[in-house]
């Protein structure tokens, strides 16, 4: 297991903290970030309260972790890696990969570096030769650039958020600074 992978998932699991049950949290119960109904869908039955560490650390790393192909993300970029792990735990891994896919699709230049690719939010073999091809054309600069457009893409989900539902403008300054100081 990368040390890369440990840290992030590590340093999530810090952000998130202990156990909290806010009411008007849409997540609910939640322990180390970790919802209730995603503890269940993992076989844990007990308190939400004593979830163990362990457990925890492997839902981040099965759910949201291996289906955005981090590993192979970070081998291009830590901060890429970082802002789609915390965007897929926070919004969701389908809206963390259609936001990549739209943004590589909308930067391939008309379908002349790559097809477009069907932003359906399926991380897949496409996603990553689609994200190669980019960065062998655009180089650095285009990782830079990618990487900021799925954070603005990530900042403009959580406005959203707030827009369709004012309960949740409680919630987004944090979030925003989260993302911003990622």
């Amino acid at each position: 297991m990368s040390q890369l992978k440990n840290r992030l998932i590590e340093e999530l699991i810090e952000r998130e903290g202990g156990y909290v049950n806010d009411p008007t949290d849409r997540g609910g119960e939640t322990m180390y970030g970790i919802t209730l109904k995603t503890a269940r869908v993992h076989g844990y039955q007990g308190e939400m309260k004593l979830l163990p560490y362990e457990m925890a650390f492997h839902i981040y790393q099965t759910t949201y972790w291996a289906p955005l192909k981090l590993d192979e993300i970070s081998l291009h970029s830590e901060a890429l890696t970082e802002q789609l792990f915390d965007f897929g735990i926070n919004s969701g891994v389908a809206h963390a990969a259609k936001a990549l896919q739209t943004t590589l699709n909308v930067m391939n230049n008309r379908q002349t570096l790559y097809v477009d690719l069907k932003a359906d939010g399926i991380f897949g073999s496409r996603t990553l030769n689609a994200l190669g091809k980019f960065l062998t054309h655009r180089k650095r600069k285009g990782l830079k650039v990618l990487t900021e457009t799925v954070r603005g893409l990530r900042i403009a989900f959580c406005i959203d958020i707030a827009v369709n539902d004012e309960s949740q403008e409680k919630y987004q300054f944090g979030w925003i600074s989260r993302i911003v100081e990622l």
